[in-house]
């Protein structure tokens, strides 16, 4: 049974990068790294705070990845990030298909990008959304930022199939997080040790749902912990999403960190998780020094 369930996923993934990936996309950009260089990707969950006070003289001396509304902080700038990560489709769609939250979001994200940005970074993107209207402005008039863009066909089925199309940039593991990209654009690069910070992932005990029966969630970040506050999960402005659906992409996200871990292990790659809390099981816990 198992065998013919992969062999079901091993199919519909073949179909699917045939239909959705690109075959060149991680070829656009030339990055030169270290042997055995270390990475730390900063995660905006709320022990990011912590950890910024712990580890912050260890975090500057490093190459860091942050992700979606960290250039809208402070830290960007003393951080400096060699990448940034942004994976929502949100980010790169037009005013016309968003609810107001997100139009303002990402006034906000680019506006910002474009501003702060002054020294060399890399901005990884879903190759999906190269020819976006806003990404084709940010890049025209910030130098400073180069794009590498990356595959999110989601590939499922046997092991070695998967790992053989993870090498190959063609997928990955469901993105349903971006911490999930950040991490396999890291393994992509060649870095052989790869360290997260903030990533809480506790949105499990952050459920409730109204007498209306609409699922919230209070999504905390480490720049808004206390002012958060539980709101739906959209899809776009069509509707919020329902209680067992967003329980399966918390499932989805959880499952794609095994899967990673499986494949870094099989390059022998180590990712350890240096947050000060996280709800992730799949990666050996280990301090930042």
């Amino acid at each position: 049974m198992i065998f013919l369930i992969n062999l079901q996923n091993t199919l519909i993934s073949i179909l699917r990068i045939l239909l959705q990936s690109k075959f060149n996309s991680s070829k656009n950009t030339k990055i030169d790294l270290q042997k055995d260089e270390e990475v730390v990707i900063l995660a905006n969950g709320p022990s990011l705070n912590l950890s910024i006070d712990k580890y912050k003289p260890e975090i500057l001396s490093k190459k860091t990845l942050v992700v979606n509304l960290m250039v809208c902080t402070p830290l960007f700038e003393q951080i400096k990030p060699s990448y940034y990560t942004l994976l929502a489709p949100q980010f790169f769609k037009a005013d016309s298909q968003l609810s107001e939250l997100y139009i303002n979001s990402n006034n906000q994200l680019f506006s910002n990008l474009e501003i702060k940005t002054t020294w060399d970074m890399i901005l990884f993107v879903p190759a999906i959304f190269k020819k976006s209207a806003r990404l084709k402005n940010l890049l025209s008039k910030n130098s400073f930022i180069k794009p590498y863009y990356f595959n999110t066909t989601p590939v499922e089925g046997f092991d070695f199939f998967c790992n053989w199309c993870f090498s190959k940039g063609y997928g990955m593991s469901r993105p349903h997080n971006v911490l999930i990209p950040a991490l396999m654009n890291s393994i992509s690069l060649g870095y052989k040790n790869i360290y997260i910070l903030g990533a809480d992932h506790s949105w499990l005990g952050e459920i409730s749902v109204t007498e209306q029966n609409i699922p919230l969630v209070n999504q905390k970040h480490f720049y808004d912990e206390n002012e958060s506050l539980p709101q739906k999960m959209q899809d776009y402005i069509t509707r919020h999403r329902r209680l067992h659906e967003i329980i399966h992409k918390f499932y989805l996200s959880f499952k794609g960190y095994w899967e990673i871990k499986r494949f870094a292990d099989k390059k022998n790659i180590s990712i350890y998780n240096a947050s000060e809390f996280s709800m992730i099981d799949a990666f050996d816990r280990r301090k930042l020094n």
